[in-house]
C-alpha cells in the first residue's frame, strides 16, 4: 500500500511538472521576435527623435503568433495598447494597423510620434536582427523621410 501511494505521489507530481511546463507561445514558435520589445531610440534621416518626456514613459513592441501591440506607457501607470498584425518575409518586417473595431480607432492605430503608417501597412527592412537586439528601418511615402528604429528586447 506504502509503495501505491508513493507511486500515485510520483505520478501526480510529474503530472503536474509537465502541465506547467507548457507552451507560452500562441500559434507557434516565431523565433527571436516572440516577446516584448523596447523603442529605445527612433532616428529621422540620422537625426534623433524625442520620443521620451514627462507624458510618455516608454514605448513596447510585442510580438505573438500573428499579432502586434504597441503599448504606450504614461506616469501613474496609465497605458494605451494599440493592435495590429505582423508578418515577415525574408529581411521585410510588415506592421499593419488598417484595422477597426467596435472599441474605436484609437486601438487600431500606432502612436503619431513613431512615425508608422498610421491607417494601413509599415514594411520595415530588418538591418539587424538577434534575441536581444532589433534595428529596422523604413523610408516614408508621405514625406521622404528614413526613419530608423533601435528596439531592445524586454523579455
Amino acid at each position: 500500500m506504502i509503495m501505491v501511494k508513493r507511486i500515485l505521489h510520483i505520478l501526480l507530481l510529474t503530472t503536474f511538472i509537465v502541465l506547467s511546463a507548457g507552451c507560452t507561445h500562441n500559434d507557434g514558435d516565431i523565433g527571436d521576435m516572440f516577446g516584448r520589445w523596447k523603442v529605445e531610440s527612433l532616428r529621422a534621416d540620422g537625426g534623433d527623435q524625442p520620443l521620451y518626456d514627462e507624458d510618455v514613459l516608454v514605448y513596447c513592441w510585442s510580438f505573438q503568433g500573428d499579432l502586434v501591440w504597441i503599448q504606450t506607457l504614461h506616469p501613474h501607470h496609465d497605458f494605451m495598447n494599440v493592435k495590429g498584425m505582423w508578418s515577415r518575409h525574408d529581411d521585410i518586417l510588415s506592421l499593419d494597423f488598417s484595422f477597426t473595431g467596435d472599441d474605436g480607432d484609437p486601438f487600431y492605430r500606432p502612436p503619431s510620434s513613431l512615425h508608422l503608417v498610421s491607417d494601413g501597412v509599415t514594411d520595415l527592412n530588418i538591418e539587424s536582427l538577434t534575441s536581444s537586439e532589433m534595428h529596422v528601418w523604413y523610408v516614408s511615402d508621405l514625406d521622404g523621410v528614413r526613419y530608423d528604429y533601435y528596439l531592445k528586447k524586454y523579455y
